[in-house]
């Protein structure tokens, strides 16, 4: 396999507009100077070209290098970390932020197309290399990827299969699939999607960006209480633990009402999901089964996304932890079962495990 074939580096200027398209909001300072590379591996010398090149159950995967300095301050927050782990999120995002880019400049895709990911999964097998301060924090991806539902020799959707290096230690393996709409079909399922709209909301009740009771940063290893996504907790009981997530308080609204760094359609970006699943399961994890969140993580994560989740209509996430037990080294670490809904319906379901590391 040749190595190098093709190298894309995203200078500081694009990086900040793809932070912003992708959902990250945080001012320039969050990602300027921030490069990453993308390498694609290429399987012959001969050149790259679309026509006639994918059939459906012909041998077509590709392989591709990423790699980029984690941030110290998540591009969500606003001052500090709070943990003692880098964040699982950031695998994810980093994938899903060129995933379009591989689609249209390897596999055809057009353009006018939207990628949807519908489906992650990620395992760190262990938890240390996930650890701030053991280095800078450079995460190298490497991602087989190979087209589905073939149509025309474009494929309809791609499959990613990575294995996760932190500073050079093998440090995790992920799976994510992503579908690609094209615009009415998008139109369409956007329409499907968006649940209806409740009548008002009754005095005092917490709404997108409401506010109810308070829950400290610390219980979910986060540094300042601006930092914190979810409130309203209700008392656990049988491991089981809801709260309410906001939305304006971590995107600035636009003069046109649609959160600023959102999509022009407006949806409640991935990567704040994944916080509200991260934040809740550390909580839940922590009332319920006594787990320190300061010194807890995410050990693993699968998602499945449902549908869009709306900026202006509130959010809940649902959580049940399972049995404690403990990982390969001895670590305690409890199971949760998550699921974001809005208007009655789901958003997404989700599977964690969370791992606390003495």
């Amino acid at each position: 396999m040749l190595d190098s074939m093709l190298v894309d580096e995203v200078d500081a200027v694009e990086e900040l507009e793809e932070a912003v398209r992708a959902g990250s909001w945080r001012d320039a300072g969050s990602v300027r100077g921030a490069t990453r590379r993308l390498v694609h591996r290429a399987r012959t010398w001969e050149p790259w070209s679309p026509a006639g090149r994918l059939d459906e159950g012909t041998e077509t995967e590709e392989e591709f290098v990423l790699t980029g300095e984690l941030p110290v301050v998540p591009p969500l927050l606003g001052d500090g970390h709070g943990s003692r782990f880098h964040d699982l999120q950031a695998a994810a995002e980093m994938v899903r932020e060129v995933s379009e880019f591989i689609g249209q400049t390897h596999f055809a895709v057009p353009a006018e197309r939207t990628g949807i990911f519908y489906r992650y999964a990620i395992e760190t097998g262990d938890i240390a290399s996930w650890r701030l301060g053991r280095g800078p924090g450079r995460l190298t991806t490497t991602m087989a990827v190979r087209p589905g539902k073939v149509i025309d020799s474009v494929p309809r959707a791609l499959d990613f299969r990575t294995a996760l290096e932190m500073d050079g230690v093998a440090c995790g393996t992920a799976t994510a699939s992503v579908v690609f709409l094209p615009p009415v079909a998008h139109r369409i399922q956007r329409a499907q999607s968006r649940p209806v709209i409740p009548g008002p909301r009754r005095p005092g009740a917490a709404g997108a960006g409401g506010a109810g009771a308070a829950i400290r940063p610390a219980e979910v290893a986060r540094a300042h209480p601006g930092d914190v996504l979810i409130h309203s907790p209700s008392e656990a009981k049988h491991g089981r633990l809801s709260v309410s997530v906001s939305v304006h308080g971590h995107a600035p609204v636009h003069a046109g009402g649609s959160p600023a760094g959102y999509p022009g359609n407006g949806h409640v970006p991935a990567l704040v999901q994944l916080e509200t699943l991260r934040q809740t399961s550390l909580l839940t994890a922590g009332r319920a089964c006594g787990l320190a969140p300061s010194r807890s993580t995410l050990g693993s994560l699968r998602v499945n996304f449902r549908g869009y989740a709306e900026p202006h209509l509130a959010l809940r996430c649902a959580a049940v932890a399972g049995l404690p037990g403990r990982d390969g080294q001895g670590r305690r670490q409890v199971p949760v079962a998550l699921t974001l809904t809005q208007a009655g319906r789901a958003v997404l379901e989700a599977v964690a495990t969370v791992v606390e590391d003495f």
